[in-house]
């Protein structure tokens, strides 16, 4: 059997994962996760400017209906090239979501499920991402803005209230009925969409088991550039994709090769930091020829931070396994 400090060794060498287009308890595969600096293994409008309150420091009914509470769209009434378009949701390739969150925090999302894809005005015609905030309008209702003092009203772009046990959004003109759902698990209010983009290796874990030690690492002092790079087809015959960039020292390159993706309804460990969701990686050939299996998995912690784990069992049964954390860039 290989020596515990060399198979450490040899994953952080290996490690350029060389992705392309696009836990439980126990010892084993590091179910129980690393132990340090990682998570705990653990347009121009202005049309809510006569409704802007004078005073939006306290609503008039001191009961919050609001906070932690996550909503579906369920019908809409939009216009479009002077015309009126009315429909139901969720679609197959249509979902919008909001989740009024702690400390006035938002999150209103529209996506394409199992896929990279933010879609509609909001994200792709503003150019402004998820993340927004929420703040009491007053009267039992609430703005979503860009800005989290939110009393600019240039930054407003929606205002809700109930109607009839829905609630009820005006985005711009455009309206939105929602319907209440659960909160999801913790993560729950990232989605697959919030992968899209470049990612960047920043530092990592690895532990082999039957080695006590942790082994503790940065991009930075293992002179390793390791990116992620998840886009979106807009070809329904081609699929998702992850593009994977790794230079081990100056000059030390790794091609990449192809990755399918798999969402899966399970954190990648208790405690990572999202226990709603993973997504794991299946390459078309194996990528870590001196070892007899591999896992690849893959979650959103938050806007701009990635969790990365790789669990490999080499042919005498060891398990080592690393866990990375990217941020966007």
């Amino acid at each position: 059997m290989r020596s515990s400090r060399f198979a450490a060794a040899l994953l952080c060498l290996l490690l350029p994962l060389v992705l392309a287009s696009c836990g439980r308890n126990g010892r084993k595969m590091g179910e129980n996760g690393p132990s340090s600096a990682l998570p705990p293994i653990n347009k121009e409008s202005s049309t809510y400017s006569d409704a802007l309150p004078e005073n939006t420091s306290e609503p008039e009914d001191t009961e919050d209906p609001w906070t932690n509470t996550c909503w579906q769209a369920v019908r809409y009434i939009m216009a479009k090239e002077g015309q009126t378009m009315e429909g139901t949701l969720p679609e197959d390739d249509w979902v919008i979501e909001l989740y009024l969150l702690e400390g006035g925090g938002a999150r209103y999302r529209e996506w394409k499920p199992r896929s990279f894809d933010y879609i509609g005005v909001y994200h792709l015609l503003l150019g402004i991402g998820p993340d927004c905030f929420w703040y009491s309008d007053g009267s039992g209702g609430f703005f979503l803005s860009t800005e989290a003092d939110g009393t600019n009203e240039d930054t407003v772009f929606a205002q809700g209230h109930m109607a009839d046990g829905q609630l009820m959004l005006d985005f711009l003109g455009d309206q939105f009925w929602m319907e209440r759902q659960p909160m999801p698990a913790k993560g729950g209010e990232y989605c697959m969409a919030d992968l899209f983009g470049q990612w960047r290796m920043v530092s990592g874990e690895t532990v082999t088991e039957g080695d006590p030690e942790v082994w503790n690492f940065t991009a930075s002092e293992m002179e390793i550039d390791r990116r992620l790079t998840f886009h979106s087809s807009w070809d329904e015959t081609e699929p998702d994709g992850v593009d994977y960039y790794d230079e081990w020292h100056p000059g030390y390159l790794r091609e990449a090769q192809a990755m399918a993706v798999e969402y899966q309804e399970t954190p990648i460990y208790e405690g990572c930091g999202n226990e709603a969701w993973r997504l794991q990686l299946f390459s078309v050939e194996t990528i870590y020829q001196n070892y007899a299996e591999e896992e690849f998995y893959v979650t959103v912690l938050d806007a701009d931070t990635l969790l990365l784990q790789v669990r490999l069992k080499d042919t005498d049964g060891v398990h080592t396994t690393s866990t990375q954390i990217f941020s966007r860039f």
